[in-house]
């Protein structure tokens, strides 16, 4: 994972992101438990915390990995060119994951939390194949 010029931070970086996608996996998975029609304060908190983490994830892969990749000094490296192939999906899974947080947003700011297993379903599926892009960009690193 060394790189000559930024490979301290990058391994920094990689090892923060598999450490907040750990968490993320861990509230995921409770947050998938909660019965919409049933969520009490405590469910609502978790709900919040599940897009606290999602949106921080997001910026720690975005700023601490993709620009630093995307950028010039790096961008003849073998992680550079996977990365480049997994924009697309890894921009989209990024947009399901905004679109979720604003939904859980809106759906406790109008205090209804009515299909959130389907959407969470949906979430589950991106994250999958977000982790799996991106774990092939890490291991080129």
């Amino acid at each position: 994972m060394e790189t000559k010029e930024s490979g301290k931070p990058l391994e920094s970086a990689v090892r923060q992101l598999l450490i907040e996608r750990q968490q993320l996996l861990v509230t995921f998975c409770r947050a998938a438990g909660i019965a919409p029609d049933r969520a009490g304060e405590d469910e609502k908190t978790m709900l919040l915390d599940l897009c606290q983490l999602l949106m921080d994830y997001a910026a720690l892969w975005q700023f601490e990995i993709h620009d630093p990749l995307a950028g010039e000094e790096l961008r003849a490296c073998e992680a550079s060119r996977i990365l480049q192939g997994e924009q697309t999906m890894l921009m989209q899974a990024a947009q399901v994951m905004l679109d979720f947080n604003d939904l859980v947003d809106a759906a406790l700011t109008q205090g209804r939390l009515t299909d959130s297993d389907s959407y969470l379903s949906s979430l589950g599926e991106v994250l999958a194949e977000r982790f799996e892009a991106e774990d092939r960009v890490i291991t080129a690193l």
